[in-house]
């Protein structure tokens, strides 16, 4: 079969979606200003072939690479991202100020050859984007006074404080049609100041619906927040035991 030049350019235009559709949140965004690759975002580290068959049945054990979806509802990897409980190397702490907004810029990876991601600080590319649709939140836990962020393993309170939904109720805010790079939380002005764990999470909803095929696509950032805030952040819950693969939807949103 000939294939001309311009099919090919299609097929290989194709070819890299594909092998860059599974993306992850290695930058941090504040005041315009990107951040290395890992500066102040928990390193996660790929699944194993074995382990990620076995938490979902229904997608291909060869979908292994550092930013492959996590279907891990109900484990550790459901915070973090997997093997993200404690840091794999040191990770700054980001200073921000409650009622600002903070972004979290994506990245893709090819998955053959794997790349060793704690070698690799390389800069933000904005031609990524995130290929699937689905909602957003964001998420905080502050640890105790006495726990340096690169040891807390977040087995503490959390608590959501964004949301980006369907908006006009058709359309996922973050949709792969928007072609949108960071997703931007904002941090309740109320927040108490202190050393949080900030978790944000893309959920893609394009797999039909069917039991365990929501991939969850996730990040922890280490943040300071500063203020004066004194408000009661609730309602709280857990890491493991946030939601499972059962849950209708996730929603009770702390504002204020």
């Amino acid at each position: 079969m000939t294939i001309s030049l311009q099919q090919l350019t299609v097929l290989a235009i194709a070819g890299f979606h594909q092998a860059n559709a599974h993306y992850g949140f290695p930058y941090t965004v504040l005041d315009g200003v990107i951040s290395k690759r890992w500066e102040y975002i928990r390193y996660v580290q790929a699944l194993s072939r074995k382990s990620t068959s076995s938490v979902s049945k229904s997608h291909s054990a060869s979908t292994t690479s550092l930013f492959a979806p996590n279907w891990d509802y109900s484990g550790e990897s459901a915070m973090c991202g997997p093997n993200a409980t404690l840091p794999l190397f040191p990770v700054k702490t980001l200073k921000v100020a409650a009622g600002s907004t903070i972004g979290f810029a994506s990245a893709g990876q090819w998955r053959e050859p794997p790349l060793d991601e704690s070698q690799y600080f390389g800069d933000f590319n904005p031609s990524f984007y995130m290929y699937h649709s689905g909602p957003a939140s964001a998420w905080l836990s502050k640890a105790p006074s006495n726990v340096d962020l690169n040891n807390y393993t977040g087995n503490g309170d959390w608590f959501k404080i964004d949301v980006k939904p369907a908006s006009d109720g058709l359309h996922w805010d973050y949709n792969s049609s928007a072609r949108i790079n960071i997703m931007n939380f904002t941090i309740p002005a109320a927040t108490p100041p202190g050393n949080y764990l900030l978790r944000a999470e893309h959920l893609n909803m394009e797999n039909g619906g069917f039991y365990m095929t929501t991939e969850m696509y996730q990040a922890c950032a280490h943040v300071e927040i500063t203020g004066s805030g004194t408000g009661t952040p609730g309602p709280v819950t857990h890491f493991p035991g946030a939601f499972d693969a059962k849950d209708p939807g996730r929603v009770n949103l702390w504002t204020s």
